[in-house]
């Protein structure tokens, strides 16, 4: 049986070549869909399979999934007037995973900035105010500037 297998693959006919002639006619499809949308809407969508008779478009948004139903019955008569043999279309909004948002560097006090809240503290009296500005400083002091590593 594998040799019968290994042989089909050579003279041709493999059992990809289904896949591919589904491949190509999923191409074909998405073609005539993408053709067929407004262009500010084929662009946020994708198009599913096409299968007994229904063809599955998944949109970016509920807002295109909207519109995309609003505009269902005339693409549906476009697309059979194009050769296609569809019957509905199911239209789904895909969920898309939440993106993580991007670190930001910490801010950095500059020399001047420093400069500036010792003569603050310096220039206070012995009061919470003046031990959260030593305690700022302090964490400033052993806080790496980014420019330090530049020579």
């Amino acid at each position: 049986m594998i040799f019968a297998n290994k042989l089909d693959f050579y003279l041709g006919r493999s059992e990809h070549e289904a896949l591919m002639v589904e491949a190509e006619k999923s191409l074909a499809v998405e073609k005539i869909v993408r053709a067929s949308l407004p262009e500010n809407l084929g662009k946020y969508c994708s198009i599913g399979r096409l299968s007994e008779g229904r063809l599955n478009i998944y949109a970016d948004n509920g807002s295109i999934a909207l519109k995309l139903r609003q505009l269902s019955r005339s693409l549906l008569a476009k697309l059979q007037s194009r050769g296609l043999e569809i019957d509905s279309i199911r239209i789904s909004a895909r969920v898309k995973p939440a993106v993580k948002p991007l670190k930001r560097p910490r801010p950095v006090m500059g020399e001047k900035g420093r400069t500036s809240f010792r003569e603050l503290a310096d220039s206070l009296e012995d009061s919470p105010l003046k031990s959260a500005i030593e305690s700022l400083l302090e964490k400033l002091d052993h806080q790496q500037h980014p420019l330090d590593d530049i020579k």
